[in-house]
């Protein structure tokens, strides 16, 4: 980039540098901003189903990311993060004028790229018209055998790994505050025998699922935006006339911050399988989290609801892959063939097992080979 460009974008936006490590946007959270690198290096990430990092590119100098934010003020599709000291300059509605005015080659290249991703789409967007379905799904309801509340202490979670950030809730469109997950700094203990990942100083799981204090609205924290314009309507009824009156009836059990976590999650897995009911992925590591949940807490029933509810679903997904990248398939087999064991379908877990043995992950592959011996 040379140093007329380089000054023709200074005069558009106060350039902003991002430390090693911070992150410029998350995934799962609108944007409203584009970005040009000035000096440094963005990478790309994606999250998996488990909460895991994959970087898909990387972005030098000269070059920008986050042009659609600008029109659609849409959920990103990915996290940005600084892999060095970084330079950026922002672009948005209100300087947009300006950095086609004083950037012509650079925003001729930005509308040829939206152009392209516009079109792909619109194509995605009609083969979803063409498979969506009518699906059923039972009304909300506070599991029977949930009749007290636990006294559960949360675990100690550093704040160097969750960033407030203010927003509008999408469905009631109040002013509330969430927090933002910064998985690229976390550092893992261990991985336990059912594939649960245990960090240094914090338990993600904790806040994984969001929710809006006004109107009750809760997901996973990657969906929390990712809705269907059309399927606000939808939700807003879903909340007034099926949760909340069924939360209200049950107002004496949810007393802690961990009743108040499982209600969290009951919630994001029922919107989810109104709104979202082919992400059998997503749906499965909800079920898996609240098992995960129930054997913190030592509530054998809430630990076998979640582990029953959780195993059609992640049988599902790790079948049919669901753009699994390979460890997270090999580390939801894992996690499965554990349900299946605790379930009572001892006879249906050694498949699954298996996947985690040939995973190319080796904590997946050790704890994998264990259970194998168990099952022998």
């Amino acid at each position: 980039m040379n140093a007329e460009t380089i000054q023709s974008l200074k005069s558009i936006s106060v350039p902003k540098t991002f430390k090693k490590d911070e992150y410029v946007c998350y995934e799962g959270q609108p944007g409203s901003e584009m970005y040009i690198i000035l000096k440094g290096t963005i990478g790309v990430y994606i999250t998996s189903a488990l909460g895991n990092l994959t970087e898909v590119a990387q972005i030098k100098e000269g070059n920008f990311f986050g042009e659609m934010a600008i029109f659609d003020n849409e959920p990103r599709s990915a996290s940005c993060i600084a892999l060095e000291d970084t330079v950026c300059v922002a672009v948005n509605k209100d300087n947009l004028h300006l950095f086609l005015a004083n950037c012509s080659e650079m925003a001729k290249k930005m509308l040829e790229n939206m152009s392209s991703r516009i079109r792909k789409l619109n194509n995605d967007l009609y083969k979803s018209t063409q498979s969506s379905k009518i699906h059923t799904v039972e009304p909300f309801a506070i599991p029977s055998d949930y009749k007290f509340s636990h006294v559960v202490k949360e675990p100690f979670q550093d704040d160097l790994y969750y960033e407030d950030y203010a927003c509008e809730c999408p469905i009631c469109k109040k002013e509330i505050t969430l927090k933002g997950i910064r998985k690229n700094v976390m550092e893992i203990h261990k991985m336990e025998l059912d594939g649960r990942v245990k960090y240094l100083r914090c338990d993600p799981i904790w806040y994984e699922v969001q929710k809006c204090p006004n109107c009750r609205y809760s997901n996973h924290y990657l969906n929390f935006f990712k809705i269907n314009s059309n399927e606000y309507e939808n939700i807003a009824k879903l909340l007034q006339e099926e949760h909340t009156p069924e939360i209200k009836k049950h107002l004496d059990i949810f007393k802690t911050k961990f009743d108040a976590l499982v209600l969290k999650y009951l919630q994001a897995i029922h919107i989810n399988e109104k709104t979202n009911p082919e992400d059998h992925a997503l749906i499965g590591t909800l079920w898996l989290n609240l098992y995960w949940l129930g054997v913190d807490s030592g509530d054998d029933k809430l630990t076998l609801y979640s582990a029953i509810n959780g195993t059609e679903k992640l049988i599902t997904a790790v079948n049919e892959q669901q753009a699994l990248d390979e460890i997270t398939r090999a580390t939801l087999a894992l996690s499965l063939a554990n349900l299946l064991i605790y379930t009572g379908r001892k006879g249906e877990a050694m498949k699954y097992c298996l996947m985690g043995i040939n995973s190319k992950d080796e904590r997946v592959k050790a704890n994998a080979t264990l259970l194998r011996e168990k099952l022998i």
